[in-house]
């Protein structure tokens, strides 16, 4: 039995929750608190009824999303958006969210983690959001087809865009960002970067990555944030011995 606010001080002070900008409905930090003391813990990407129901299924009573529970914007408390509240509060279960500070995170964010998985050289922060670096750079030491085919594996599902060179090209050097980034491509063409992995796709982005002369290749919003959250279960068990969770709940975007 751990007290709910050595966690939440372990992970605010790990991610950086109150430096880091981020979208309004993101409310990143404790966003339910339960009556104050963790036994099991769950983590998830999206805070949706589901993976609520999920969490105190299994007797977690603190869950950590990616998305928290605000992600949809302020709701009426009725319906839905009640039932969800009453749900948590009900069960006893708290509910932590990060979005940013965890996509950024140098260790244990969903981009650092991808470029680790990929076995990415030389990586550095790249891809700026809101004035802040959030995504990776860095080499692949592979060929493009390589590239693409190891983005598959790491992710566990497909992987779509398109490719402008040749697959049994040298990747070279080449940009991550989770989620959806893909506005991104004008930035990266500017600074000379041939290939941009990211997560949600978009149509307009294959064309005009087309135009610019761009590999682009999109792996799931979902999947590409499936990381991170992870990264932090792992430092949970390691640091307070709690037994962590992850639950799967992809929504095949």
């Amino acid at each position: 039995m751990t007290p709910l606010k050595d966690i939440v001080n372990l992970l605010d002070t790990t991610l950086d929750i109150g430096r880091i900008p981020d979208a309004p409905q993101a409310m990143n930090g404790l966003q339910i608190e339960n009556d104050g003391t963790v036994t099991k813990i769950a983590t998830a990407v999206d805070g949706s009824q589901s993976t609520i129901e999920a969490a105190i299924s299994m007797g977690a009573d603190l869950l950590i999303l990616h998305h928290g529970i605000y992600w949809p914007g302020l709701q009426p408390i009725t319906g839905w958006w009640k039932k969800k509240i009453q749900t948590a509060l009900d069960n006893n279960l708290a509910i932590y969210s990060a979005h940013l500070p965890l996509d950024m995170h140098p260790e244990l964010g969903n981009n650092a983690c991808i470029a680790h998985a990929l076995g990415l050289e030389n990586t550095q922060p790249e891809v700026t959001y809101n004035g802040i670096k959030i995504g990776i750079r860095g080499t692949y030491p592979g060929t493009l087809g390589e590239l693409r085919t190891r983005y598959e594996e790491i992710l566990g599902s497909p992987v779509t865009g398109i490719i402008s060179d040749d697959l049994t090209s040298p990747a070279g050097e080449i940009a991550v960002c989770s989620g959806g980034a893909a506005g991104e491509i004008y930035a990266l063409h500017k600074l000379g970067i041939r290939t941009y992995l990211t997560g949600e796709t978009v149509h307009w982005a294959i064309t005009t990555a087309e135009d610019m002369g761009i590999n682009l290749l999109f792996g799931g919003h979902y999947a590409t944030e499936t990381f991170g959250v992870q990264a932090l279960g792992a430092l949970l068990e390691r640091t307070f011995g709690l037994p962590c969770t992850f639950i799967d709940n992809p929504t095949g975007a």
